[in-house]
């Protein structure tokens, strides 16, 4: 399954690349809840705005290396769930940084995940998982623009 977002924000190119070369994990782990750094691991809360607490989850954020492509930077990631077997699904993603004229920043999201446990998966896929992941993904990426100070302009 394939999910993605991007935001347009009101920073410029360089003054959020050097932010996120200075301190990914202190960028991207501060997006979310309940985050504390462990080296390059991030342990962190899930779940959509505005969805019930007891659907949160805690993950795991493993960020790669900040790479260079194009005119901007490739940051990818994965983040999977804690605790033995779960219905929540591993997530490999990419957050794409790049310059949006000379003022602003895109920073594009796109993740994809393979439903856990065969047949059953699929089906809680349909019925839920689909429904959290986009929004999910939409937080984060929210809470990334919010920590890096920009404002959004265009979602």
């Amino acid at each position: 399954m394939f999910v993605q977002d991007f935001k347009i924000i009101d920073r410029p190119y360089d003054e959020v690349e050097a932010m996120l070369r200075t301190s990914i994990g202190e960028h991207l782990g501060a997006a979310l809840d309940s985050t504390r750094a462990e080296g390059e691991r991030l342990q962190l809360k899930v779940c959509p705005a505005g969805w019930p607490a007891p659907l949160a989850k805690t993950v795991g954020l493993h960020p790669g290396p900040l790479r260079a492509q194009g005119d901007g930077e490739l940051l990818a990631f994965s983040r999977e769930a804690q605790g033995g077997a779960s219905l929540f699904p591993r997530l490999d993603a990419d957050l794409e940084v790049s310059p949006f004229g000379t003022d602003q920043t895109t920073l594009a999201l796109r993740g994809r995940y393979e439903p856990p446990a065969g047949t059953l998966g699929l089906r809680a896929d349909e019925l839920l998982l689909h429904r959290l992941a986009g929004p999910t993904l939409r937080a984060f990426l929210d809470g990334v623009c919010a920590n890096l100070g920009g404002h959004v302009v265009q979602a």
